[in-house]
């Protein structure tokens, strides 16, 4: 029996805090270990869209953090509906759902055992930790999949061919910001010649004064490792990026126009894997980014990571007290669907970058995981600034 069930959970994302909270409602022992050193060992992530949270979470986070997550839309302090706009050629939620976890940082997983009655893992550090099964919700470089799939990530993991991705970040003024919002109040996808910018609002001050956006230009062909994207200096980049808007609309040029050398991201990569024969799950299962790494082409990776989250907690709380094999057996089933759907979301992404290349428009586009309508004209916003 499993009396007292224990999990450990690798990697402190959207899919670990989400898991945690779960059992932390349903009184089941965790610890939950991130490799970061701290909270702020590194750029938290930028805005996530979570539409309908009610039915996302679906009652499995303790009232007091669902309040949060609620609370934490990326537009607060206006009163302004998410909204993303794309206009073809022709919820700090993350911090929120930390509340009351005892997250234990510089905990980078190097080795895994399973044994018959625990599991086991080793950190970089030394130290160990011992439980019933092993979550590994550690994101697309995850240390837990080589262990599921005996096979290091460099033989899983693909590389987008929108890898030539300029990013940065800029802090736009009360009037430069009402005229972002004139064309989403979230974000908005412009369509150049032969790239594609990305605009998103990442918060408010608390006074409205100003908003701080991020951007992303993708290039919307293939190019060499000799591309001004992978060998140029920030400053190169930041030329090259502001010299290429030039061929938009002045109102998509804002957020890059306005971004200064520091403000400049480094040259990132985009990962996917379709993970298609993976071995039954013994004491150890794969939950969001490390089960189904996906590109951010159609916003879906944190509502995959939430889902599935929010799926094992809810059946290890109701087969906590079962044998070992019931409950392996129920996780082998939740592993496999799981996998199932979020490869279906990945070749889906990968069809939205493809059709970006083509210049074609998407027959069905997705906005962080909802079937969004397309129009021939772009309507302007009622925006109602308070």
């Amino acid at each position: 029996m499993n009396s007292e069930l224990h999990v450990l959970i690798i990697g402190a994302g959207l899919g670990g805090l989400t898991l945690a909270q779960g059992l932390r409602k349903q009184g089941i022992s965790f610890q939950i270990f991130e490799r970061d050193a701290s909270a702020k060992a590194r750029g938290q992530g930028y805005a996530v869209g979570l539409h309908d949270p009610e039915k996302l979470f679906g009652g499995s986070l303790p009232d007091e953090v669902f309040s949060s997550v609620r609370s934490s839309c990326h537009l607060l302090p206006l009163q302004l509906p998410s909204c993303l706009a794309m206009f073809f050629p022709d919820g700090r939620a993350g911090q929120a759902l930390a509340r009351d976890l005892d997250i234990q940082w510089g905990k980078r997983a190097q080795r895994i055992e399973e044994g018959e009655d625990k599991v086991t893992v080793w950190f970089e550090d030394g130290t160990h930790a011992e439980g019933t099964i092993l979550v590994g919700a550690d994101g697309t470089f995850s240390a837990v999949r080589p262990h599921i799939l005996r096979k290091p990530n460099s033989e899983v993991l693909e590389i987008s061919t929108s890898s030539t991705l300029t990013m940065g970040e800029c802090r736009l003024n009360r009037a430069d910001m009402e005229s972002q919002l004139q064309l989403a109040y979230s974000c908005y996808v412009a369509y150049g010649p032969d790239f594609v910018l990305f605009s998103g609002l990442n918060r408010v001050s608390d006074d409205g004064s100003y908003g701080d956006y991020y951007w992303m230009m993708v290039e919307s062909r293939e190019v060499g490792d000799d591309h001004w994207v992978k060998t140029g200096t920030a400053e190169e980049r930041l030329r090259k990026s502001k010299e290429r808007v030039q061929a938009l609309d002045p109102k998509f040029r804002v957020t890059v126009e306005k971004t200064e050398v520091d403000g400049l991201k480094k040259v990132v990569a985009w990962y996917d894997a379709l993970i298609e024969d993976i071995p039954p799950v013994n004491r150890v299962i794969l939950i969001g980014d490390a089960a189904h790494p996906m590109t951010p082409a159609r916003g879906e990776g944190a509502n995959h990571a939430i889902k599935d989250a929010v799926g094992l907690s809810k059946l290890l709380a109701e087969n906590k007290d079962q044998p070992i094999d019931t409950l392996r057996h129920k996780m082998d089933e939740l592993q496999r669907s799981l996998v199932s759907e979020g490869n279906q979301a990945i070749l889906l992404a990968r069809q939205v970058m493809a059709k970006a290349r083509q210049r074609e428009r998407v027959e069905k586009p997705m906005v962080w995981g909802h079937e969004v309508k397309t129009v021939d004209e772009a309507v302007p916003l009622p925006l109602e600034l308070k």
